[in-house]
């Protein structure tokens, strides 16, 4: 989360508040997350209440009078941006949340109402909006900039959070998302409103390249004149590939001294050990010859990955974390010798 003013921590759902980093407290926290439930929304709003939490964004009018009965209740104001699926076209998106009928946000003539007649114990500051992820720089720019617009022209807003959703390539990871483009054209719309609180979210797009997942091939085999190569992990580590639909970026680390089955240097899939044909972590043609011992780094792995896996797939072992260069970790691994 980052604005004029600098960056602050987001925290979304009932979990990540708890978890919040340690290297955080005092800095701006807005708190977010679509779909609370009972108990969870009446916990988590009472704590951002009693912790002074300076935004609440809500997705939702029985969100909003759930929570401004508990501020009420507590003798105090939710500051709140409702999150509006604004009808913006986002054409290219990777994945699309907004624009057209979804489950994130108010209607436009919902929120509205709401502007104009919040509940007692809410305070509307101004409006949030989240409506796609795999935005190029000028569709990025764009949206953000027709967001501002209908919030400022409709709502009177002073505060926006146009969202996150840079464009991360995994099938080119040399390729950027251009920060300096975006944030020019994030000062021509400051230009246009100068009175206005501008929010973004760039998450994932900063922390993907921020991690590595390692793992170690324990076969390969070749299938109706195919090589698969099987790791010591899968998508239940990694789920990022599965879920978004992109073989995930990888490089390969020889094992020194290892003189078992070897793949041909054609193309291969590299799958995990789950029992199921969707566990594919990558697929390539240019990786070369790959054999039983080798350790393959698969990069851009810091963002969601992790996080997002059925971890419990199967009761496999989670992964071991370490922290530091994810190519001398794997040289390091590659050195040892085979475990039997």
């Amino acid at each position: 989360m980052a604005d004029a003013g600098g960056a602050g921590w987001g925290a979304s759902g009932c979990g990540e508040p708890r978890r919040r980093p340690r290297c955080s407290r005092g800095t701006p926290v807005p708190l977010s997350g679509a779909h609370r439930r009972g108990s969870c929304a009446t916990r988590i709003y009472s704590a951002a209440l009693a912790a002074g939490v300076q935004r609440i964004h809500v997705e939702s009018p029985a969100e909003l009078r759930r929570l401004g009965g508990l501020a009420a209740a507590a003798g105090t104001s939710a500051r709140v941006l409702l999150r509006v699926n604004l009808p913006v076209d986002v054409p290219g998106a990777s994945l699309v949340m907004g624009g057209g009928p979804s489950p994130f946000g108010m209607d436009p003539a919902d929120a509205l109402e709401w502007v104009r007649r919040p509940p007692a114990g809410v305070e509307v500051r101004g409006v949030h909006a989240h409506l796609a992820s795999g935005l190029d720089t000028p569709l990025a720019g764009a949206v953000a900039a027709a967001v501002v617009r209908w919030s400022v022209t409709e709502v009177g807003a002073t505060e926006v959070d146009v969202g996150g959703g840079m464009a991360v390539d995994y099938t080119d990871p040399a390729a950027r998302f251009d920060w300096a483009r975006y944030g020019r054209a994030l000062a021509d719309v400051l230009d246009a409103y100068p009175d206005l609180r501008l929010r973004i979210e760039p998450g994932r797009s900063v922390t993907a390249y921020c991690g590595g997942y390692l793992a170690e091939v324990v076969d390969v085999k070749r299938s109706h004149g195919e090589w698969f190569v099987v790791v010591g992990g899968g998508t239940h580590h990694l789920r990022t590939p599965a879920a978004k639909g992109h073989p995930q970026p990888f490089t390969v680390h020889r094992r020194h001294g290892a003189n078992g089955p070897r793949t041909d240097g054609g193309p291969v899939t590299v799958v995990g050990q789950l029992c199921t044909p969707k566990d594919v972590l990558s697929r390539s043609t240019t990786a070369g010859p790959v054999g039983v011992g080798d350790v393959l780094v698969f990069a851009m792995a810091g963002a969601y990955a992790w996080n997002i896996s059925h971890r419990d797939f199967l009761l496999h072992e989670p992964p071991a974390f370490r922290v530091g260069d994810p190519h001398k970790v794997a040289a390091e691994w590659a050195a040892r010798p085979i475990r039997p």
